[in-house]
């Protein structure tokens, strides 16, 4: 074969792999401004639980339809004046599982529930509830102080009545304190006093509601608050007459 047929056989084979190159880019760019995308809300920066959401902290983003998660946030308004009911990653999308409207108290106050836990409200004093200084948020032990009635030594007697203290609860996390449940507050609105509140909701294991709610219709129950770092869980045995005189 002439080296011109060669030349020219070349050319060819050149042209036609530019002619199919022009081909696929041209499938693929149309792949890609063919895919189908959704506006979503995405957070700037991490936003931490209990946070109030202002406009700074989101942004709208297009994301491909299919990576879109099916409770995600379309409209700026749901989220912007709302509470994080968890934390928030940067980059993540907003879920509406995870916010909350501030006014929307009773469901907010479900939300912050752990799971495995029930929320219960016990009545407390300066005396019994630390001053009235608690804070939601704040972790405490629950004690409780009871009279029973326990065999007696005397021959004469068959029973006596002896008050003994038990540790009912570590580490409960306080939910609310009276109706305060902690939410950030719109500015110039002002946060209740705790100090007045009558009651403080903690989450209490399910399997010790009963045992709370039995020993706060018989006896009294105190809360000492605890470090925030302190999650230390002890063995500690319940306290009578007979053990302090020891």
């Amino acid at each position: 074969m002439s080296n011109k047929k060669v030349l020219l056989l070349a050319l060819f084979c050149g042209l036609m792999t530019a002619i199919a190159l022009n081909f696929y880019l041209k499938s693929v760019q149309e792949s890609v401004t063919n895919v189908k995308t959704k506006s979503v809300a995405v957070a700037n920066a991490r936003i931490p639980e209990k946070t109030l959401i202002t406009a700074n902290m989101v942004t709208m983003k297009d994301i491909p339809a299919e990576y879109v998660n099916s409770h995600a946030v379309s409209d700026m308004s749901q989220v912007v004046g709302s509470t994080a009911r968890a934390e928030i990653e940067a980059g993540e999308q907003i879920l509406d599982t995870k916010v909350v409207k501030i006014d929307s108290d009773r469901q907010s106050l479900a939300y912050s529930i752990p799971l495995g836990m029930r929320a219960i409200s016990i009545k407390i004093n300066e005396q019994t509830g630390v001053g009235g200084l608690l804070k939601p948020g704040d972790r405490v032990d629950v004690l409780g102080t009871v009279e029973v009635e326990i065999f007696s030594p005397d021959p004469n007697v068959n029973t006596t009545r002896e008050i003994k203290t038990h540790v009912l609860l570590q580490n409960a996390e306080v939910l609310a304190v009276g109706t305060d449940i902690g939410e950030p507050k719109a500015e110039g609105e002002k946060n209740s006093a705790s100090a007045s509140a009558g009651t403080v909701t903690l989450a209490v294991p399910n399997e010790k509601t009963q045992l709370v709610a039995y020993m706060a219709s018989k006896g009294d129950l105190y809360l000492t608050l605890r470090a925030p770092a302190d999650n230390s869980i002890e063995d500690r045995p319940s306290i009578d007459s007979m053990e302090l005189l020891k």
